[in-house]
Formats: C-alpha cells, sequence, structure tokens
C-alpha cells in the first residue's frame, strides 16, 4: 500500500528516502492514509528544504560578511535559525504521526490502587 503514495514536488533523494520510510512506518501500524500522507509529504519537503538550508550553511558559514555601504562587519547566516525551525516543525509533525519514542511508551501505573492497609483510610 505504501507504493501507491508517492511524493510531490520531492527532489531529493534523502527527502524521498524519508518518504517512503514513515509510509512503511505508518503502514506497519495500519495508519496509512489520505491524512497521514499529506503529514509524511509535508514531512519530506521539510526534510528537502533542511537539506538546501545545510548546503548553505556549508557554502558560506555560520556567519557571513555583510556590507552596507561602507560599513563590513559580520552577521549571522539566517539559515542556522531556519534549520533549527525546521527540525523543530518535523519533530512536531512525528509527533502528530506518533512516531517519536514518546507516543510508543504505554501509560503504565497512571492509576493508584489503593491498598487496604493504607494508612491514610484510618482519618
Amino acid at each position: 500500500m505504501a507504493h501507491e503514495y508517492k511524493p510531490k514536488n520531492i527532489r531529493k533523494k534523502a527527502a524521498k528516502d524519508v518518504f517512503y520510510t514513515l509510509a512503511n512506518e505508518l503502514e506497519k501500524v495500519n495508519k496509512l492514509n489520505d491524512k497521514t500522507y499529506l503529514i509524511i509529504n509535508n514531512f519530506a519537503l521539510l526534510e528537502q528544504i533542511k537539506l538546501d538550508l545545510i548546503d548553505d550553511i556549508r557554502a558560506r558559514g555560520v556567519v557571513e560578511l555583510f556590507k552596507n555601504g561602507s560599513q563590513e562587519m559580520m552577521r549571522d547566516n539566517k539559515s542556522v535559525d531556519k534549520v533549527m525551525n525546521t527540525i523543530e516543525r518535523q519533530r512536531r509533525l512525528l509527533a502528530e504521526l506518533r512516531l517519536t519514542p514518546a507516543s510508543e511508551r504505554e501509560i503504565v501505573g497512571m492509576v493508584a490502587t489503593v491498598e487496604e492497609s493504607d494508612e491514610f483510610e484510618k482519618y
């Protein structure tokens, strides 16, 4: 069924690989449908954007020379902040798909059982 869904507007192989990995994971738990397809497609698009931003950081560095008329100064490469924001958006999409390590944990021990010999019940 995962092969029925194909990534739209994805050029980079790494982003396509992420798309198919997520599609296969959702298929395993029988949650691959049109709604989750849109989410994983968005995730793959974000992955492609992230890869482009990382390429920009590699090319220009973390800081860049900025010229404003006769002034020259170093400033932060805005791609660094954008990468961090993109990663956070991807994390939120994974949480929405319930594919994070935290979403795999079952809630255990949330309901405390009252033991018969509980000191609190005497009062």
